[in-house]
């Protein structure tokens, strides 16, 4: 991951990089590696993994009724 970040800083010249996503929960074990091969500032999401749970209930608020599996049309 940190030479695929190293890549990214490379072509993209990004300010800072958030980490979000299962990677975001386990980044105690990837921040050595990845910081050792990046220069742009690296921090982990606020939400962690659960951004994409909540972006969907947001969106279910958002445009409405939720029609759950199996229920009634």
């Amino acid at each position: 991951m940190g030479r695929y970040l190293h890549e990214l800083e490379r072509l993209l010249s990004p300010d800072l990089v958030i980490i979000g996503g299962g990677v975001s929960s386990k980044w105690d074990k990837f921040a050595e590696f990845v910081l050792a091969e990046v220069q742009v500032p690296v921090t982990v999401a606020e939400m962690r993994n659960e951004a994409g749970i909540v972006g969907a209930a947001l969106a279910a608020a958002h445009f409405g009724e939720v029609k759950m599996l199996g229920g009634e049309d």
